[in-house]
């Protein structure tokens, strides 16, 4: 876990990620729903248990740590996790659910105890470096990564926090010049009235 922020994000851009959010985008949208809902305080989740939620909050939180800029739990990346696994992702739920008790108990028999989310940064990366090619490890990554850069208006890249890790500028209507196929088209136009 020797990567950088940079390194990260240029990574996180992945074919099967891509895929995933493409194939559920409705149920994204709604856990993204869910996690604006969440952003009152004290915020909730429904699926995690309180010990399973502060685990995944700091997991999420050392993919995306907070260090030049929001991370991962600035943009609720949380409660969108929560949300996905009692959705569109509730048919792996149950084995999130055992690989994540898998991860903290695992630490915690390496750490005399102490709880993931309880351990140093530094602490908690030498630890993920362990388990970063599990398949646990991907899933969390890949649902932080879609709670980070969807659309802010779902609720996961609050503040479209996700969007100034990357410098994307939202617009609602980009200017031209478009690309060669488009560069005679007039925009959006209203019916005349007859």
């Amino acid at each position: 876990m020797a990567t950088n922020r940079r390194e990260f994000l240029g990574g996180a851009g992945s074919l099967a990620a891509a895929a995933l959010a493409a194939a559920h985008w409705p149920e994204i949208a709604a856990a993204h729903d869910h996690a604006a809902r969440a952003t009152g305080t004290p915020a909730s989740v429904e699926f995690l248990r309180p010990a399973e939620a502060r685990a995944v909050e700091a997991l999420a939180a050392l993919i995306v740590p907070s260090d030049d800029g929001p991370g991962a739990r600035e943009a609720g990346a949380l409660y969108f996790i929560d949300r996905s696994l009692r959705t569109w992702a509730a048919e792996h739920a149950s084995e999130f659910r055992t690989g994540l008790a898998s991860f903290v108990d695992g630490f915690a028999a390496a750490h005399g105890g102490l709880a993931f989310d309880a351990a140093d940064a530094e602490v908690q990366a030498d630890y993920v470096r362990t388990v970063e090619s599990t398949a646990f490890f991907g899933g969390v990554r890949a649902l932080t990564v879609i709670g980070l850069f969807a659309l802010p208006a779902y609720g996961g890249n609050r503040g479209g926090a996700g969007w100034k890790l990357i410098g994307f500028d939202d617009q609602h209507a980009f200017s031209p010049p478009f690309g060669d196929y488009d560069r005679d088209y007039p925009g959006f136009a209203l019916p005349e009235k007859p």
